[in-house]
C-alpha cells in the first residue's frame, strides 16, 4: 500500500503545473466506482486498487498544498522594523541565531505584495536570548525564500513552503523582546529551555549532541564535530530515531519490569510484562514531544508502539506489515516528507533490517540448536556480529540516497559504529532516561555529568575515523530516476518470500549502473548571474570567482564530487582564440574569458563575457556566447546566445555540450525544472 500511495505523491511533486484540486479527487472517486463494480474479478480489482492507492496519494498531496496555501513574498525588501511571536529559535554553537517569526507585523507604506505567515531570520547578535512564545521586534531585510542553485538541485523553497515560511531574511539590530512568553507543558518553549540548560551544564560540543538527543535541538553541535559524524558514518546518532526510541524504550520497558517484578505479590498476581510494556509506551510518547515531533521520531515511536501492543496482545509484532503502516500514517498526515532525506533513509534502513531479520529468525527457528545455552564468549561474539550485520545492512539500504543527497559514500562506518554503538546503547541512553526521570525534579544534572563521559568518546571516535585517510569517497550526483529504480527494486526484493524477488536485484543493478553513467553538465551559470562554473580537463568543476555566492560554490562542488571548487586558470599574455592543439583551455583577459571544452568537442570555442567591451570581438569568433551583460549585438558565429536577462527570467542554467561540434547543446534551467507551482510561482 505504501509504496503505490507515494508513487502517487511522487506523481505529484514531478508535475510542472498545480493540478486541479476537483480533477484529482473526481479520478480517486472513478477509480472507487469501478473497484466496486469489478470487485468479483480478481486481476482487475488488483490493478484497480493499485491505482486507487497511487490516485489516493496523489489527491492527497494535492490536498495538503491547497490546505496550506502559504503566502509568499514576492520580491526582496530593504531593512525595516518587524514585530512578531517567536515560533522557534536555533542557536548554534557559534553564537548565531535562526529565528521563525509568526505573524509578523511589518512597518512598512507599500509592501507590494502579501505578508508571509512565517518569516525565518538570521541573528548575528543579542543582548537577551529570545525564546519560543516571546514576542519581539527587530529591524530586518526580507527576501524570497531561494531557489535551488542549479537545476533538479534540492528546493529549500518547498521545504519552507510546507513549514508555512513564506520569507527568509537577516537581521540588522537586536532583537528587543517586547513581550514575554509563558511556559506551559511540553511546548516549544520548556523543549528550547531544557536544551540552553543542558548546554550550559555540559560545555562544549558533548552538551551539544546531549541536547540533541534529548530535546531534538542539533543547532548546538559545532559544524566540525557535525561533519565528522556524517564522514565516520555515526550521522545516525545526531537524529532521534529508531536507535533512540529502541533503547530508550527498551531501558525502560526492562528497568520497569524488573522493579516490578521485584514484588512477589504484583508477579503472582497481575500481568508486569504487559504493565512495563504500557510503561515504555508512555516514555516513547513523552520523548516524541520532548524532542519535538520529527519524521524519524514519530515512526520510531508509531513502530515501538505497535511492537509494545503485539506484548498487550500476545501476538508477534515486528514484520513489515509494521512498517507499512508507519510510513502509510506519515505519509497521510504529511505527504511532503516523501521528499525529505530523513524518512527516505530511515525508511530504507528500517525496511532492510526488518526484512533480513524476518528472514534470519525463520533461519534460526529452523535450526536443531536453537535451544542451546550459549555462554558468556559466544554471547559476545553473537552481539559483535549482529551489530556488524545491522550496521552493514543499514550503510548498504541507506547508500543511494546519501549518494544522491550528499554525493557522500563512507568507508569506514562499519568501524565507527562498532566502537560507538556498545556506548550509546550501555552508557549514553540510560542516563537520558535517568535524566528525563530527574529532570522535572531539578536533579537533571545528575544524569548528564555521567552521560557526557560517553558522549565525549563517540565525538572522539568520529573524529579518529573521519580523519583517518579513505574513511569516505565524494562522487558526482546521480539522476533521480536511477534512485527511483533501485528504492523500488529493493522494496521488490524485501517484500517477497518467492523466487520472484530475484528480479528486484535486477532492477538494482540496472538503477546502479545508469548511476554511474549520470551525465554531469559541462556549464553551470547562477540564478542572478553572477558566477560561472566550467568542467576542466579532469572533469572538475572550476568557477569565475571565490568570491561570489558562497553557498552556491558549495552545492556546486558536492554535486560534481569535490571537497571545494578551485577558481579557473587565467592564461597571461593575452588570449588565444583558435587552435584545436592548444593544450590550454582557458585563457582570459580582464573583459571576458575563451573556454575551449577539450573533454568534449574541440572545435568548439565558447565566450564567457564578464564586460560588454567584449562582445564586438567575442561574437565573431565564439559557437557559443555566454555573457553576464546583456547582448545587444548581432553574434554571427554564435548558435547560441544566453545572456544576463536568461539568468533575471529563467534563474540558474545547466548546459550539457555535445561530443560533437554542431550538434545539440541541452540546457536545463531553475524556472523550466520548477515550473509554476505555489512555492515557485511565476510571474
Amino acid at each position: 500500500m505504501p509504496v503505490f500511495f507515494a508513487l502517487g505523491i511522487g506523481g505529484y511533486f514531478l508535475l510542472l503545473q498545480e493540478p486541479a484540486l476537483f480533477s484529482s479527487a473526481a479520478s480517486s472517486a472513478a477509480l472507487i466506482i469501478l473497484l466496486l463494480i469489478f470487485w468479483r474479478y480478481f486481476v482487475i480489482r488488483i490493478l484497480l486498487v493499485m491505482a486507487l492507492l497511487v490516485s489516493a496519494g496523489f489527491f492527497t498531496a494535492s490536498l495538503r498544498s491547497w490546505t496550506l496555501a502559504t503566502p509568499v513574498l514576492e520580491k526582496e525588501m530593504s531593512p525595516r522594523v518587524i514585530t512578531g511571536l517567536v515560533t522557534d529559535v536555533r542557536h548554534y554553537s557559534s553564537g548565531k541565531l535562526h529565528i521563525i517569526l509568526e505573524e509578523p507585523q511589518i512597518l512598512s507604506r507599500n509592501m507590494g505584495s502579501a505578508v508571509p505567515d512565517k518569516i525565518r531570520l538570521k541573528v548575528q547578535k543579542y543582548d537577551q536570548l529570545p525564546y519560543p512564545g516571546d514576542r519581539i521586534r527587530i529591524r530586518a531585510g526580507l527576501m524570497p525564500p531561494p531557489a535551488p542553485t542549479m537545476p533538479g538541485d534540492f528546493d529549500y523553497a518547498r521545504q519552507l513552503w510546507f513549514q508555512g515560511i513564506g520569507a527568509v531574511g537577516y537581521a540588522v539590530s537586536k532583537p528587543e523582546i517586547i513581550e514575554k512568553g509563558a511556559a506551559t507543558g511540553l511546548s516549544t518553549r520548556q523543549r528550547f529551555v531544557m536544551a540552553e540548560k543542558i548546554r550550559t551544564t555540559i560545555a562544549g560540543d558533548a552538551g551539544g549532541l546531549a541536547a540533541a538527543l534529548i530535546t531534538g535541538q542539533r543547532s548546538g553541535i559545532s559544524r566540525e564535530v557535525a561533519e565528522n559524524m556524517r564522514s565516520s558514518g555515526l550521522a545516525h546518532l545526531l537524529a532521534i530515531s529508531g536507535l533512540h526510541m529502541g533503547l530508550l524504550t527498551g531501558v525502560a520497558f526492562f528497568f520497569s519490569r524488573f522493579l516490578l517484578s521485584r514484588s512477589e505479590y504484583l508477579t503472582l498476581r497481575y500481568p508486569v510484562k504487559k504493565w512495563a510494556a504500557l510503561i515504555a509506551m508512555g516514555a516513547g510518547l513523552v520523548y516524541v514531544y520532548l524532542s519535538g515531533g520529527a519524521i524519524p521520531t514519530v515512526r520510531a515511536f508509531i513502530m515501538v508502539s505497535i511492537l509494545f501492543m503485539g506484548i498487550l496482545l500476545d501476538r508477534k509484532a515486528i514484520s513489515l506489515r509494521l512498517v507499512a503502516i508507519a510510513a502509510m500514517v506519515i505519509l497521510v498526515l504529511t505527504p511532503e516528507v516523501l521528499l525529505s532525506v530523513s524518512f527516505q533513509m530511515s525508511f530504507a534502513a528500517v525496511v532492510a533490517l526488518v526484512a533480513v531479520y524476518e528472514k534470519r529468525a525463520d533461519w534460526l527457528a529452523s535450526r536443531p540448536d536453537r535451544n542451546v545455552t550459549r555462554n558468556w564468549r559466544q554471547k559476545m561474539v553473537f552481539y559483535v556480529g549482529a551489530m556488524l550485520l545491522t550496521t552493514l545492512i543499514a550503510e548498504l539500504a541507506i547508500a543511494p540516497f546519501a549518494l544522491f543527497h550528499f554525493n557522500k559514500l563512507v568507508q569506514y562506518g562499519l568501524l565507527a559504529n562498532l566502537l560507538a554503538m556498545p556506548v550509546m546503547a550501555f552508557w549514553v541512553m540510560p542516563w537520558v532516561v535517568v535524566y528525563l526521570v530527574l529532570a522535572p525534579f531539578g536533579l537533571g544534572a545528575v544524569a548528564l555529568y555521567p552521560m557526557s563521559y560517553g558522549l565525549e568518546i563517540i565525538i572522539h571516535i568520529a573524529e579518529v575515523v573521519s580523519g583517518t585517510p579513505g574513511s569516505y569517497s565524494l562522487l558526482p550526483t546521480m539522476g533521480l530516476w536511477p534512485l527511483v529504480a533501485m528504492a523500488l527494486g529493493a522494496i521488490w526484493f524485501a517484500i517477497w518470500r518467492t523466487q520472484w524477488r530475484i528480479h528486484g536485484l535486477t532492477v538494482i543493478i540496472v538503477g546502479f549502473i545508469a548511476a554511474l553513467l549520470t551525465p554531469q553538465p559541462d556549464i553551470l551559470i547562477d540564478n542572478g548571474g553572477r558566477l560561472i562554473g566550467v568542467r576542466n580537463m579532469d572533469q572538475d568543476i572550476n568557477l569565475s570567482s571565490l568570491r561570489a555566492g558562497a553557498m552556491t560554490r558549495q552545492r556546486w562542488a558536492q554535486r560534481s564530487g569535490q571537497e571545494k571548487a578551485e577558481k579557473w586558470p587565467q592564461k597571461t599574455g593575452g588570449r588565444n582564440t583558435g587552435g584545436e592543439n592548444d593544450e590550454n583551455w582557458m585563457s582570459c583577459d580582464r573583459l571576458s574569458c575563451l573556454y575551449y571544452p577539450r573533454h568534449k568537442s574541440r572545435q568548439t570555442l565558447i565566450a564567457l563575457i564578464r564586460d560588454e567591451l567584449a562582445l564586438e570581438e567575442d561574437c565573431r569568433n565564439a559557437q557559443l556566447v555566454i555573457s553576464l551583460v546583456p547582448v545587444n549585438i548581432n553574434c554571427p558565429s554564435a548558435s547560441l546566445v544566453i545572456d544576463k536577462w536568461d539568468f533575471y527570467h529563467k534563474g540558474g542554467h545547466a548546459l550539457w555540450l555535445p561530443e560533437n561540434s554542431g550538434d545539440r547543446i541541452v540546457i536545463k534551467t531553475v524556472a523550466a525544472s520548477r515550473g509554476n507551482r505555489p512555492w515557485s510561482k511565476i510571474e
